[in-house]
């Protein structure tokens, strides 16, 4: 196996409502591969299948689109913007948050693709 290049995770979960957060990165030499895609789908589906949860949140910033095309390519929708909700140094950004249904089509690798490694811990 090689070093890690990035990271997709789950925060917040929810039993009560079966609702959890997600967030993920990449390095920049890694960008452009599909890992994150791939990994994100990966996610997805033990989120759901595994974890039993169903409803999966997101947001990114809008000047990010890169980030937004992932989570849309994974089958998130977007639900709105938050205004101005996070501040890094003097600047403000815009939030387009995101969610995904266990009731919504799931995400496809496309033909020779494998899974994504997934790893509780």
């Amino acid at each position: 196996m090689g070093e890690p290049v990035g990271n997709v995770g789950l925060s917040g979960v929810s039993r009560t409502h079966d609702t959890a957060w997600v967030s993920y990165l990449v390095s920049g030499s890694a960008r452009g591969r599909g890992l994150v895609r791939r990994s994100l789908a990966a996610a997805v589906t033990w989120a759901f299948d595994d974890l039993g949860l169903f409803r999966l949140e997101l947001g990114h910033r809008l000047n990010n689109p890169a980030s937004g095309a992932v989570a849309e390519a994974v089958g998130f929708v977007p639900e709105g913007v938050e205004r101005q909700k996070l501040r890094y140094g003097n600047e403000r950004y815009d939030v387009r948050t995101m969610a995904l249904l266990a009731t919504d089509p799931r995400p496809v690798l496309r033909p020779g693709e494998s899974r994504a490694v997934v790893r509780a811990g």
